[in-house]
């Protein structure tokens, strides 16, 4: 079975200023073995190891809501799938946590554990401890030929935005990117289950959106993007790069970095495959990691 695997960059601010680093969490066994219930779901790391520069394992969860009879074809007869008050479903995703670099790779699945889901359950099982509060945030890591090509945009000439449901993103966004509240604002209160936002400049020459206030918008999406990705459907901008002639266009979304792993999955499993999904996890970023090191050559050089 095929999977998709999105790519991000992890960056944590202390409260104090001090030095935090996500290994000190996803290595420490007093913390990482808490199973935290949000909802009917119960979450939890397990699986978790240290491979010379990487940090491997799954978040698993479990699944303790309502469950559909099984069904026999040949019979036509339904009945329980036979769980007992302390049994749920159970479901994975895999992780890769690079140490030198500080990027993260995480699985998607349906069913699991969303990346925008992941900083809530790291400030859940780090509550009551002494680890000083921090601000944790995984940003979406867009491919290298984008990149480049949002790096050198100077003179942006249209960003064009959809985010569905608004109530929800208004929420989600609270005070801290007035833009995208406004815009949230303004479709919960006509009732709207999407919006569709286009800022342009029509004049050929001379005109260019405010760039510093576009370059705030997009940081502040990429560094949410965990939190907002069931809400932002599109976010592009079009602008005239360095040395190119003619107008570009770079998708916030849709030019991120993705990756794919592969595992066996059977119609009664007895477990998580936590070997062959870390063993493609690994292989996986092996894969990017040539555009990693690009990216991270990019920031210091910026």
């Amino acid at each position: 079975m095929k999977k998709k695997v999105e790519v991000f960059k992890v960056r944590i601010k202390t409260a104090d200023g001090s030095e935090l680093k996500l290994e000190e969490i996803l290595l420490n066994k007093e913390i990482n073995a808490k199973s935290i219930k949000t909802g009917f779901k119960h979450v939890e790391f397990v699986f978790v190891e240290e491979k010379d520069d990487f940090i491997l394992g799954i978040v698993q969860s479990t699944k303790m809501n309502a469950t559909p009879p099984k069904n026999n074809l040949r019979t036509r007869q339904m009945s329980s799938l036979g769980l007992s008050n302390e049994e749920g479903l159970g479901y994975g995703n895999v992780f890769l946590y690079s140490k030198s670099t500080q990027f993260f790779l995480y699985e998607v699945t349906k069913d699991g554990v969303f990346a925008g889901q992941l900083a809530s359950h790291i400030y859940n099982i780090v509550k009551d401890t002494e680890i000083v509060k921090f601000d944790i945030h995984f940003e979406v890591v867009m491919n290298v030929d984008a990149m480049k090509k949002l790096l050198t945009m100077g003179s942006k000439k249209l960003v064009h935005m959809q985010f569905a449901n608004p109530d929800e993103l208004l929420k989600k966004v609270k005070n801290e990117q007035q833009s995208i509240k406004e815009i949230a604002k303004s479709g919960n209160e006509f009732g709207a289950e999407f919006i569709d936002v286009t800022y342009k400049i029509v004049t050929r020459k001379g005109n260019y959106l405010h760039t510093n206030k576009v370059n705030q918008l997009l940081e502040w999406v990429n560094g949410h993007y965990g939190l907002l990705k069931e809400n932002v459907k599109k976010l592009s901008v079009k602008g005239y790069e360095e040395d190119v002639e003619g107008i570009t266009e770079v998708d916030l979304i849709k030019d991120k970095m993705i990756e794919y792993i592969s595992y066996s999955e059977s119609k009664n499993m007895v477990d998580l495959k936590p070997f062959e999904r870390k063993q493609g996890i690994i292989e996986a970023y092996l894969r990017v990691e040539r555009d990693i090191k690009k990216i991270i050559s990019n920031e210091d050089n910026r």
